[in-house]
């Protein structure tokens, strides 16, 4: 479990540093300077953009991180499957740069009331080549188990380039086609950082290694099928309801959502740290049917990710009203959905590392099942609750799709290994959060709304981690509370 701790807390360091950027430039700068409109530009962008390297990669960047671990670790053997690996992924892209254009007509027919969108949908072109890119290079370098420095470029330096253009055009040094063009520039010079340093680092090398280990084509793209799946359905749940609210509500409502959802997607930071680095270790417990192991990890991954998370939920409850100060007039409407959102990717993070155990074990083909339940369910949702609801149908919508879904996880893992993520420690990590939140609620200082939020964040989430440590509800919080404390 060591080096899953090690990393973690490397990921988390940055990926903390992130969000605080992230919560600058969402809360403090985008809105202000953008406003909703322009805001919601490039929050679409963004999920068209994801969506659409999904379903490019097929599922390859799990089928990385399921079969590299188990190659020799001669980097000239894991650079050769990769190169096979990622063939179709690269056949796909290409169509998708070269038919763009054929289908034009048809992506902006569907938003024929976001005519700046209609100005500015090609920018998904490079955006989507260089995230594609970028994902595929991601997971070969994470299933060596190096996952820092993409944490770090996706994370920070990502964010830092953006917030840089964004400068630029608050005093007028650009215009706002200029700043578009490089807030897209911002994702190529990051893939191309990242490309350059997997090969500098030696874990891509252009030599040629075959005939050492045989390529299985046939095994390897039958999972890359289930396994794309399992990553695209949390993809499209987390921007299709954007996307469809631009389609039915317009620009100005999809920023007002998107930061909504931003808001309610922050809690998940300590899954995105752990899942980074747990994912090679189950492959590799998996091939040594060290199920006791999986459990182990099952349950910790579920303690952690609650503990975490759940201060952070908390502490985005008893800030709304001084988050909302802060904000333009025209955001107000989100400040409900951020309650429903965060509470549903609570549960998500709730329950453990269930999505990651059916991936890498034999039952991956379950998956399938449950994710095409899940798409579904989400798209019907969303076309059925956003037009007479608005942006609360499409936050309930999301919500009650990713309840259902790991619901279904949750029982179908019970179910094949006979193993739970949840303890007598989860409990008390609720009844914990109930308490911060309660005393949250009677903290009122009467200061500048920032001055709010520090002052009463800072006097919860000391009594909540204090609590955790005394009671001891994780061993690996607490061991790293330990080192704090003697350091």
């Amino acid at each position: 479990m060591g080096i899953i701790i090690k990393q973690s807390i490397r990921n988390a360091s940055i990926t903390y540093i992130g969000v605080g950027l992230g919560l600058l430039s969402t809360i403090f700068l985008f809105p202000h300077i953008l406003g909703a409109e322009k805001y919601g530009l490039t929050r679409s962008l963004i999920a068209i953009t994801t969506i659409s390297s999904q379903l490019i990669t097929l599922g390859i960047p799990n089928t990385l991180l399921k079969f590299i671990p188990t190659l020799e670790s001669d980097q000239r053997i894991r650079s050769h499957f990769f190169k096979k690996t990622v063939i179709p992924a690269m056949v796909l892209l290409a169509l998708y740069l070269g038919t763009f254009f054929l289908f034009e007509t048809n992506w902006l027919a569907l938003y024929d009331d976001s005519a700046l969108l209609e100005m500015y949908l090609w920018l998904v072109l490079p955006m989507v080549f260089a995230s594609t890119t970028f994902t595929l290079f991601t997971a070969f370098i994470k299933a060596s188990l190096n996952t820092v420095f993409a944490t770090f470029l996706q994370d920070v330096f990502l964010r830092i380039t953006i917030l840089i253009a964004l400068a630029l055009y608050f005093f007028d040094l650009i215009d706002f086609h200029s700043f578009m063009l490089s807030f897209v520039g911002a994702y190529l010079l990051n893939m191309m950082i990242l490309v350059v340093y997997s090969v500098k680092q030696g874990y891509y090398t252009f030599s040629k290694q075959e005939g050492i280990q045989k390529f299985k084509p046939k095994e390897t793209f039958t999972y890359s099928f289930y396994a794309f799946f399992s990553g695209f359905t949390m993809i499209l749940v987390s921007n299709i309801d954007l996307i469809m609210v631009d389609m039915f509500e317009g620009l100005e409502n999809a920023g007002v959502y998107a930061l909504a959802m931003y808001m309610g997607t922050v809690i998940t930071v300590p899954r995105k740290s752990l899942a980074k680095i747990i994912h090679p270790i189950l492959t590799k417990s998996f091939k040594e049917n060290n199920l006791q192991e999986i459990a182990r990890l099952y349950n910790q991954s579920s303690i952690n990710q609650l503990l975490l998370s759940l201060i952070i939920y908390v502490g985005i409850l008893i800030s709304l009203d001084d988050l909302y100060r802060i904000l333009p007039m025209e955001f107000q409407a989100g400040k409900p959905l951020i309650m429903i959102l965060g509470l549903a990717y609570l549960f998500d993070l709730a329950t453990g590392s269930n999505g990651q155990i059916i991936i890498t074990s034999l039952y991956y083909r379950f998956d399938f099942i449950s994710s095409v339940l899940l798409m579904l369910t989400s798209v019907f949702l969303n076309y059925l609750l956003i037009p007479p609801f608005g942006i609360l149908g499409a936050a309930i919508a999301t919500a009650t799709s990713v309840g259902v879904y790991n619901i279904i996880k949750t029982i179908f893992v019970w179910w094949a290994f006979k193993i739970q993520p949840f303890s007598i420690q989860t409990i008390y990590i609720l009844l914990l959060g109930l308490l911060s939140y309660f005393l949250g609620q009677f903290l009122v200082f009467g200061l500048h709304p920032i001055l709010e939020i520090l002052f009463r964040s800072l006097i919860v989430g000391s009594l909540y981690m204090t609590l955790a440590y005394i009671f001891k509800l994780s061993p690996e919080v607490n061991g790293i509370m330990s080192n704090v404390l003697k350091r």
